[in-house]
């Protein structure tokens, strides 16, 4: 069986439809499957996205602006779906200390593709 680029892109709208936001955080463990989030969120980082849906694919900026989170030493950070019920992904990267002038913007990019 091949799955078609017509119903890889709905499957890719699908999900572009429960992506609700995004939010960063200060811890360091690495991330698991098993993971239900962040393991030190800041809140004021839960923020709306923006997505750009490509063929096959969606990318997903999650901005945090210079007026949020000043001094933070910013090192992991999540796309949340369904109203932020459920963490689809954790990454943990290194701490990266935001300044006063400082905009961070985290890319994603989700492809989906047929096996």
């Amino acid at each position: 069986m091949v799955t078609l680029t017509t119903g890889i892109n709905r499957i890719r709208d699908l999900f572009d439809t429960d992506i609700f936001k995004c939010q960063s955080g200060t811890g360091t463990t690495a991330p698991l499957p098993t993971d239900s989030g962040l393991e030190t969120a800041d809140s004021n980082t839960l923020l709306t996205p923006t997505t750009v849906k490509t063929d096959k694919a969606i990318q997903v900026t999650h901005t945090i602006l210079s007026t949020t989170g000043e001094d933070k030493a910013y090192s992991e950070q999540e796309i949340q779906l369904n109203s932020g019920s459920t963490s689809f992904n954790r990454i943990v990267h290194t701490a990266l200390t935001k300044g006063s002038n400082d905009e961070y913007n985290y890319i994603t990019t989700i492809f989906i593709k047929s096996a």
